[in-house]
């Protein structure tokens, strides 16, 4: 049997597989219970060094604790300890930090509202009210999701289209690393921002606008109120019906938003009302978060 452990590692790091290699891939999982079990306790690992110590796979402590001592251990029939003691301090160190992290707790900044299948928070399934903690990553598979992130300061609902992957740094601001996201505010007394690499969009007030980070450029477009669009010193303010784009290092100026910026919100009657109708329940769901129902 051919194993797919030398992509586990890459997969759970986000590399997106063509669509037969990951067809091949879950395919194997589902029938391999070496790589299968690989993969439980490498996500596991993943979410520990994200703070997400409960969200451990059983006795996964205490493997990690006989994987170190294992470590520490000399060489049969070698006469230099000092690798020894040096895999012992190793060793030692880890599991300091092992500690450091599982004591170190994250504030919930928001909830799962709704979505389809393939939604995970720091790697594990994730579905309605599941808890989106800070410094939380979420992705999505072919299907959308719709977050709440809320504080003091206000609330924010989150669209995430497929294939995105999202880092909540807190409640007031997210980094996009791939795919679309629509933010929606109804009333907020802080900015909210999305971070793209260098680019940054900012909201102060309410409204509704997306980012999209595409293979060659990253797209902003705003569908209600406004937003500043900064990268490297250059900035755009944007308003209603408006987009710009980063291309090669340069912010184009403002524009009339394009059809494909204004997908979300479309409903025209057409064909498109019956394809995004999950979509539009998404938002509707997200709307009535905003208003406290």
């Amino acid at each position: 049997m051919s194993h797919v452990t030398s992509q586990i590692e890459d997969v759970l790091a986000g590399r997106v597989l063509s669509a037969e290699d990951d067809a091949r891939f879950r395919s194997h999982l589902r029938t391999c219970d070496q790589c299968r079990g690989q993969y439980d306790r490498t996500a596991s690992l993943l979410r520990l060094a994200r703070g997400s110590a409960d969200a451990l796979a059983p006795g996964e402590v205490q493997r990690m604790e006989v994987r170190a001592v294992r470590l520490a251990k000399s060489v049969p029939g070698s006469a230099n300890f000092f690798p020894w003691r040096l895999a012992f301090a190793g060793a030692a160190v880890a599991a300091a930090v092992m500690l450091t992290v599982i004591a170190w707790p994250r504030s919930p900044v928001g909830r799962v509202l709704a979505s389809g299948s393939g939604l995970r928070v720091d790697g594990a399934p994730a579905t309605k009210d599941a808890v989106v903690f800070a410094r939380s990553e979420l992705t999505t598979e072919k299907e959308d999701a719709a977050i709440l992130l809320e504080s003091a300061h206000g609330r924010r609902g989150l669209l995430l289209r497929p294939s995105t992957r999202l880092n909540v740094s807190s409640p007031e601001e997210v980094s996009l690393e791939a795919g679309r996201v629509r933010v929606q505010v109804k009333k907020a007394s802080e900015p909210f921002a999305v971070r793209v690499d260098e680019l940054r969009v900012v909201q102060a007030g309410s409204g509704t606008f997306v980012v999209e980070k595409r293979a060659e450029s990253t797209l902003v477009a705003v569908h209600q109120g406004s937003v500043v669009v900064t990268n490297r010193g250059a900035q755009v303010e944007l308003k209603e019906g408006q987009e710009t784009e980063l291309s090669g290092g340069t912010l184009t100026p403002a524009r009339s938003a394009g059809p494909t910026a204004m997908i979300e919100d479309r409903g025209d009657g057409t064909v498109w009302d019956a394809i995004l109708r999950f979509l539009k329940q998404l938002l509707d769901v997200i709307a009535r978060a905003l208003a406290g129902d």
